[in-house]
Formats: C-alpha cells, structure tokens, sequence
C-alpha cells in the first residue's frame, strides 16, 4: 500500500506544469478522449477533450481516436493504452476484427474491410474505466497513457496503424505533447490539465507498481 501512495504523490507531483495541448505539427495522431470528437479541443476541461471529472465508481468511455491522418483507410492498428488509478471495465473494438493482442493493455487489431476516416479522423475503439480512487479520495487524478507494444510493427517501437493490406505501416504519435513520449499523459481525469511530461525513468518505476 506504500508503494501505491508513493506512485500517486510521484505522479500528482511529477505531472503539474505548462499546457495539456495538441502538438498542432503532427500528423497521424493518435489520442484518448470523453468524446468521439474530443480531438478538436483535447485540452478542453468540460468533458468534451482529453480532461474531465467523474465520481466515486462512476463508469465513463474514452474514445480511441486517430486523427491528422494522411491516409483515408486504416485496416490495422496498434498501441499499448494504461491507465493509472483507473480500473478498466471493458471495450468495444470497431469494425470487422481480429485483436492479437495478449499482454495487459495491448490492441494488436486487424480489420476485414478498413474503417474510413471522416475529415482526417476515426474512432477505432471505446474503453469502459470507472476512478479507482485511493481511500475514496477523487482528488487523487487518474492518468491514460499511450505506448507502443511489445512486438510492434515498426522497428522503432512506435503505436502504428495499416493505410493498406500489407504495407509497413504508418507510424502514430502521440495527440498531447511530444510524439512518441510515453511521459506524456493522453488523458486526465480529477486532475489539473496543465501538465509536462516525467522523467523516462520516472514513469517506468510508476509503471512497474502497477505491474
């Protein structure tokens, strides 16, 4: 139980500071949001972005959302998606699919025919998380973060997506922040949305309390 309210006060201390805003550079993003259009403003603190405030227990969906994208078809996709004081409570994968993924947290998705973005961007899934609040203390926030996997399709490791059967596989970066940062928070909850990113080091010692 030490462990835990150690990671929590690191995490609370760790993640304060400059704006929780999408990198407006990036193309082919990837991101956590309360809305399937939450991407349009994922700073947005009234429940429409990736920041937002929910109750003891309460049940809430995060959207899974490509968007920026440079292609019309996504026909696979893949990302390692964990969350932090958050208990995950089931998911709907869109589309005709196969999901290969085994470890905990792992979508390795495979699509019969492709799901089709609509000005530049798709929702691939929805997840069901309920705040996993320690000692009943919603003050405590509640973090989702976006990672690669651990046989990804891409030799840098990156979260990835298909734009057609059998390509190499168009690399995804992260909405919030820097690509590819896994320091970088992609959702909020009872928290403050001004956030930077920890030290590498930092998160991996959080990750592996919860492992």
């Amino acid at each position: 139980m030490k462990r835990m309210v150690l990671a929590l006060t690191l995490t609370a201390f760790t993640l304060s500071g400059s704006a929780f805003a999408q990198n407006p550079t990036n193309t082919d993003n990837i991101g956590l949001y309360l809305t399937p259009g939450g991407y349009a403003d994922p700073g947005a603190e009234d429940g429409t972005g990736s920041c937002g405030a929910f109750g003891e227990n309460e049940i809430f969906t995060v959207f899974v959302v490509l968007s920026e994208l440079t292609y019309d078809e996504v026909w696979a996709w893949e990302i390692k998606i964990t969350p932090l004081n958050m208990l995950f409570m089931g998911d709907t994968v869109y589309g005709n699919h196969i999901n290969a993924g085994t470890l905990d947290n792992e979508y390795i998705v495979g699509l019969a025919d492709p799901l089709f973005a609509m000005d530049g961007a798709v929702v691939v899934a929805e997840i069901l998380y309920s705040v996993n609040s320690y000692y009943n203390d919603i003050s405590q926030p509640s973090y989702g973060f976006l990672e690669g996997i651990e046989f990804s399709l891409l030799p840098s490791g990156a979260p990835a997506y298909l734009e057609v059967p059998g390509s190499t596989g168009v690399e995804l970066h992260l909405a919030i922040g820097d690509p590819i940062n896994p320091s970088i928070p992609q959702m909020i909850i009872n928290g403050d949305c001004n956030v930077v990113g920890t030290e590498e080091s930092t998160w991996g010692g959080l990750k592996s309390l919860y492992r």
